[in-house]
């Protein structure tokens, strides 16, 4: 209705709707819809900006730790100083190519996997080691194409400060498929957010299986239009 009337036809057509028991203990609604669909076979994870972000972040460690003029002025820096300069990629462009040319030959698998081991715990503006357990990556690197990484890494590097943020709550995983899906949640009276229907709009143009699932609370009776 009003909601989809708002929404471009594209993300419009992502929306499902989908009734759950409320939650005995208060959870966020996130939490309570991956419950509902994780199980062995096809289990899911919470990680909003995390998954892409820690993805990109470990392929492209060597871009963004680059020692350019005005990037590092101390040791153990977090990140370069110009992270949130319009030419933060532009600058970069060479490295960053270099690293994402490993999705083209397929030993994008390896050298992530490698930088999660060696570079486990040391900080970076875009890996999140919280969330970034082993198991994730595994399922993340078995069951998304490298062509839609390379379809994530390529919107993140168009404009970083504002890219980083607005990926889907959700990743449900089919690992026998070697298949994944996002998913954007919303609970009662939850809105998207501007930066959250450009990532979905991206994701629908480019193929990227992504949809939103409206939650809504299951009451114990009915209504029936008469008196209980």
């Amino acid at each position: 209705g009003e909601r989809s009337a708002r929404l471009a036809p594209a993300v419009a057509q992502m929306c499902t709707d989908l009734e759950l028991d409320p939650p005995a203990q208060p959870a966020a609604v996130e939490y309570v819809l991956r419950d509902h669909w994780h199980h062995a076979a096809a289990p899911v994870f919470y990680v909003e900006n995390a998954l892409i972000n820690s993805l990109f972040g470990l392929l492209c460690w060597p871009a963004v730790f680059a020692p350019l003029p005005g990037a590092f002025f101390y040791p153990f820096q977090s990140g370069p100083a110009d992270l949130g300069a319009p030419d933060f990629a532009q600058r970069r462009a060479a490295a960053f190519d270099a690293c994402l040319a490993h999705l083209e030959d397929g030993s994008y698998r390896a050298v992530i996997r490698q930088r999660f081991a060696e570079k486990h715990g040391v900080q970076s503006p875009f890996v999140f080691w919280g969330t970034l357990t082993e198991p994730l990556l595994a399922l993340a690197l078995d069951c998304i194409p490298a062509a839609h990484l390379k379809l994530f890494f390529a919107r993140l590097l168009r404009d970083v400060q504002a890219n980083r943020t607005g990926l889907p709550d959700l990743v449900r995983f089919w690992p026998a498929e070697r298949r994944y899906a996002l998913v954007e949640v919303k609970g009662p009276g939850d809105q998207l957010q501007d930066n959250q229907i450009r990532w979905l709009q991206y994701c629908a143009a480019h193929g990227i299986p992504a949809s939103v699932c409206h939650v809504r609370w299951r009451t114990a009776c009915p209504a029936t239009g008469g008196t209980a």
